[in-house]
């Protein structure tokens, strides 16, 4: 079974609900960004809507928009949002 990020943030934002298999595909993906973050130069942005409906900025990466569907599906102590905003600030990526 194949999974697109996109596909189950905009299917995430519509339901409010993914499968623990799809979560866990999100959550897969996520950790390949923390671990490769330094090999990252750019990263694609999400349409505005997805942002909005996610509360993060216009122009937010889709990666973003993945960790912000996490957080609120997967809530943990540190935020996965918080994180991947502080690695895409330190390593200047676009």
């Amino acid at each position: 079974m194949t999974f697109e990020l996109t596909g189950l943030v905009e299917d995430f934002v519509a339901t409010r609900f993914l499968s623990k298999v799809e979560l866990d595909f999100l959550e897969a993906e996520l950790w390949e960004t923390f671990q490769h973050i330094d090999e990252i130069t750019s990263l694609s942005c999400a349409d505005g809507y997805m942002a909005e409906k996610l509360n993060l900025e216009s122009g937010s990466s889709w990666m973003l928009c993945c960790a912000a569907v996490l957080d609120i599906a997967r809530p943990q102590k540190k935020s996965r949002l918080e994180k991947l905003s502080t690695l895409i600030k330190e390593y200047s990526i676009q």
